[in-house]
C-alpha cells in the first residue's frame, strides 16, 4: 500500500489523456484486431465513461491517426538515409519489418490506411527522399513507394495470417510440417507434389529476405548510370 494511503480508500486515478486513449486502442488492435475497436471498448479498457474520451479526440478515425502516428514514430526511420540506395532499402525494409512484427494487427491497418498525418507522412517522405536522392526519376521513386508498401503488406499477412490457424491444433510443429508435405505429394498435381517438401515451409525471414534482394536487383536496372 502506498505511504499515507488508508485501507479501503482507492488511490488517485491516472488522468485520462490523449496517449493513454491511444495506447489502449492499440492494445485492443492487437489483441483483437482493429474491427474490435469502438469508443465504448476503449473507454472500458480504461475504466471511464465514453463520452469522457471525446474530451481528448475528436473520435474513432482520430484515434485511429493517433496509432498511425504512434506506430511510424515506433519505425526510428531517419528524415534522410545514409549511404546508398540499396542499403537504404534494406535498412527501410527491414524497419518496417521489425515495427510489424511488434504490432502486426496495428501495422496492417496502418500500411493499408491513407496517410493522413505529418508522422505518418514522415517515412514515405524518407523513402521518396532516398530516391531521389540518388537520382531516381520521381514516378519511378513514387511506384516503387507503391511496391514496396505492397510487399510489406503481403509479407505481414502471410506471416501473421499463416499459423497453426484455429486453437485446437495440437500437433507438434514436426508433425504439421510433415502432413502439409504429404498433402502436397499427394494433391494429384505434379509440380505442386515435385516441391512439396518445400512448399510446405513457410521460412518467413528468408522469404522476406529473397524479396528485398529481388526488388534491389529489378531496380539497379533503372538507377541512373554513373558518371565516369
Amino acid at each position: 500500500m502506498a505511504r499515507g494511503a488508508r485501507p479501503g480508500v482507492p488511490g488517485p486515478r491516472r488522468p485520462l489523456s490523449r496517449d493513454r486513449i491511444i495506447r489502449a486502442a492499440l492494445l485492443i488492435i492487437d489483441e483483437e484486431g482493429v474491427e474490435a475497436l469502438s469508443m465504448r471498448r476503449i473507454a472500458a479498457r480504461l475504466g471511464v465513461q465514453a463520452m469522457s474520451l471525446y474530451n481528448h479526440v475528436r473520435g474513432k478515425d482520430d484515434i485511429l491517426d493517433g496509432v498511425t502516428e504512434f506506430i511510424t514514430g515506433d519505425m526510428r526511420m531517419p528524415r534522410r538515409m545514409a549511404g546508398g540506395w540499396e542499403e537504404g532499402i534494406r535498412d527501410l525494409s527491414y524497419g518496417f519489418r521489425r515495427a510489424s512484427l511488434r504490432h502486426p494487427r496495428a501495422c496492417e491497418m496502418v500500411l493499408m490506411r491513407q496517410l493522413s498525418t505529418r508522422t505518418a507522412l514522415a517515412p514515405v517522405d524518407t523513402m521518396i527522399a532516398m530516391m531521389l536522392d540518388h537520382g531516381f526519376d520521381e514516378e519511378i521513386a513514387v511506384r516503387v513507394l507503391r511496391l514496396f508498401v505492397s510487399f510489406q503488406v503481403g509479407t505481414l499477412l502471410q506471416e501473421v495470417r499463416s499459423g497453426p490457424g484455429s486453437g485446437r491444433e495440437t500437433r507438434a510443429p514436426e508433425e504439421r510440417l510433415a502432413a502439409r508435405a504429404a498433402y502436397f505429394a499427394g494433391s494429384g498435381f505434379p509440380a505442386v507434389a515435385k516441391v512439396a517438401p518445400i512448399l510446405a515451409v513457410n521460412d518467413h525471414e528468408a522469404e522476406f529476405a529473397f524479396g528485398v534482394e529481388l526488388l534491389i536487383s529489378a531496380l539497379r536496372d533503372l538507377a541512373p548510370v554513373a558518371p565516369d
